[in-house]
């Protein structure tokens, strides 16, 4: 038997077929709307994940570097400011009292005068980054010092005044740290955090007292290290007068 399909048969028959073909695609839009939602999730998180590892390692390398003492050291800060004239009172002896007056040179070095009334002691110093160098001392100086960058880095070390970081029982040239931490009363004033160095040679004892911006601001003396009864000749900070900065 055959069937004849007219022309609106046709037209009717490409009309479902076409709703079919569009009912298949609305169909398929939300699979491909959920992949590329779980797509943007992905990307997102993985810049999240990036952001925090960012933010982790910045922490890590830019955080507090308190722990890291000697990289926060500036060798400046165990001197008087430059151009300063400090004032020391004595006691027990007649050049115990003394004045001192530093002046910051060129290539990190500085000149400390200590008048005692008696003579005038020049010190040098080199400062680097973790320590700190005697490397001229001469008495009865009565001149300015003065020397070219090229005459200052060819004088040559005596001793090591001081090294960084300072700890309690560390050996620095032949002194030991016998304390950190300490507080001092001076004339000038009271000072917390200071470290004391201590040396004894040929029984004698001497101790030096150290604080983060000034410097040395007190010494001791005594002659019989042995004998506890022995007084001690001392000298304290007392006054510090302000100059004209060199540097």
């Amino acid at each position: 038997m055959k069937y004849w399909i007219g022309a609106g048969g046709l037209a009717l028959i490409l009309t479902v077929a076409g709703c079919g073909t569009q009912d298949m695609a609305t169909e398929q839009e939300p699979e491909e709307t959920a992949s590329e939602e779980e797509t943007t999730e992905s990307v997102e998180q993985t810049e999240t994940e990036e952001t925090e590892e960012t933010e982790e390692t910045e922490e890590t390398t830019s955080g507090d570097s308190h722990g890291d003492e000697a990289s926060t050291i500036d060798p400046y800060d165990y001197f008087m400011e430059d151009g300063s004239t400090a004032q020391f009172e004595g006691f027990g002896n007649e050049f115990a009292e003394f004045t001192l007056r530093t002046d910051y040179m060129e290539a990190n070095h500085v000149a400390t005068y200590e008048n005692n009334g008696g003579t005038v002691v020049l010190k040098v110093f080199r400062l680097n980054d973790d320590s700190i160098e005697l490397v001229k001392q001469e008495g009865e100086f009565y001149d300015e010092f003065n020397a070219s960058f090229e005459e200052l880095e060819a004088l040559e070390v005596i001793s090591t005044y001081l090294e960084f970081p300072i700890e309690e029982g560390q050996a620095i040239g032949d002194a030991t740290v016998v304390e950190t931490g300490a507080s001092l009363e001076t004339p000038y004033r009271d000072f917390d955090d200071v470290f004391v160095l201590e040396q004894e040679e040929e029984g004698s004892i001497n101790r030096n007292y150290f604080v983060e911006g000034f410097g040395e601001v007190k010494r001791e003396f005594r002659a019989n290290a042995d004998d506890p009864e022995e007084f001690w000749i001392t000298s304290t900070l007392a006054s510090i007068e302000l100059g004209e900065k060199t540097k």
